[in-house]
């Protein structure tokens, strides 16, 4: 159970915005986790409004509220088609904010644990099961045959394609946002999502965001019904775009993670820099189209740039396209899944030269955004949108 911090300033001095939450034991290793035994759900706990999403979608669509929408079910040789009179079905979002640190952590309530959660009808896996590679060719060509190499993969490209719906592997979805922007998110809450900032459409109107877990060639492995536009989104305000603030968590319609459960969060501790303990998840462009879930096992963080509002930029060599944007970046805490960032993006660093300073070598990072802002926007959610 996380604990409310006195604040830098001793007792009363009110919350400290370096907070760290969650366990400072050193994450698992991969090894470990790898060889646990499956734990199989009990399938006849599985909710009633779980068990109807597995074959019925529901599609909201807009009109007044004194306004029925018209749907037609008509019958031919071919089965039934069902229409409607409705130029866009998305289902808009209601508010999407950026708010102050200090207003985050006043909402903090300090009984919310950063723990995971697995419904007991959700069968765990410790390791996902591998997709058959799809027919056809999954890279880029250039019109020389060549092929074209994402930026920034680190040597070989490692992330593979998998196929799995069981916990926590099923809990990483797809977003899909009214900019037109694909990007990846996780359950973290009973209908809570976190994904990376900039894929908010801050300041729009009529925005939204919808979000399919288990996202494979064009629907959930979960069922039909397995998806959620989001009502909110909160961000931190910090007086513009900052990479290591680039996190936001996401209210949904649809209670998704009571039905499927969710990650936990945890801060990051420096003494675990170069360990390599960490997983990536995600729908980069340059896998499988972005039609496919992908994973990256094993990657370090080998630096860490934070500030004084708990913002963090966590640089690695984890191998990261578009589409990856606000993919979870997570370890294993005593064999429970907690988020330590999601993806942000690339960045490129300028390494000094020899005295007197002349410019070096440009060199290449990825970026996670973390740290204890992190985990206190994580908090806030959890703590102001229960189910």
């Amino acid at each position: 159970m996380a604990t409310r911090g006195k604040g830098p300033g001793g007792a009363g001095a009110g919350p400290d915005p370096l907070e760290f939450r969650g366990s400072r034991e050193a994450p698992d290793e991969l090894q470990r986790i790898v060889e646990r035994p499956p734990l199989i759900g009990d399938a006849s706990e599985m909710p009633a409004e779980a068990r109807d999403a597995v074959t019925r979608r529901r599609i909201w669509l807009p009109g007044s509220a004194r306004t029925r929408p018209k749907v037609s079910v008509e019958r031919d040789d071919d089965g039934w088609e069902i229409a409607y009179d409705a130029s866009e079905v998305h289902h808009v979002g209601r508010t999407a904010e950026r708010i102050a640190p200090d207003e985050v952590l006043r909402g903090i309530d300090p009984r919310v644990g950063p723990q995971s959660h697995r419904p007991g009808w959700v069968t765990a896996s410790y390791y996902p099961r591998p997709a058959i590679a799809a027919d056809g060719p999954s890279v880029l060509r250039r019109f020389d045959g060549g092929t074209t190499q994402p930026l920034w993969v680190f040597g070989p490209d490692d992330r593979a394609v998998y196929r799995d719906a069981t916990w926590p592997w099923g809990l990483v979805g797809k977003v899909f946002n009214s900019d037109g922007k694909v990007g990846t998110g996780a359950l973290i809450g009973d209908r809570l999502v976190v994904t990376a900032g900039h894929m908010v459409p801050w300041g729009k109107k009529g925005w939204w965001m919808r979000f399919v877990p288990a996202y494979f060639d064009g629907s959930s492995l979960h069922g039909s019904g397995f998806e959620s536009y989001v009502s909110d989104a909160r961000g931190y305000d910090v007086h513009g775009d900052v990479t290591g603030y680039d996190w936001a968590v996401l209210r949904l319609y649809q209670p998704l993670g009571s039905w499927l459960g969710y990650f936990g969060y945890n801060g990051f501790s420096s003494s675990w820099q170069n360990q390599n303990r960490w997983t990536l998840l995600g729908y980069p462009g340059a896998v499988a189209g972005g039609q496919r879930p992908s994973r990256q096992f094993g990657s370090s963080v080998f630096d860490i740039d934070s500030d004084s509002h708990g913002g963090s930029e966590l640089e690695t060599r984890a191998d990261m396209t578009p589409g990856n944007s606000g993919g979870p970046y997570f370890g294993w805490f005593d064999g429970d899944p907690r988020l330590v960032g999601v993806v942000s993006g690339q960045e490129t660093e300028w390494a000094p030269g020899p005295w007197p300073w002349e410019w070096g070598d440009t060199e290449k990072v990825n970026v996670v955004a973390g740290g204890s802002g992190f985990t206190g926007m994580m908090a806030w959610g959890r703590s102001n949108w229960p189910l």
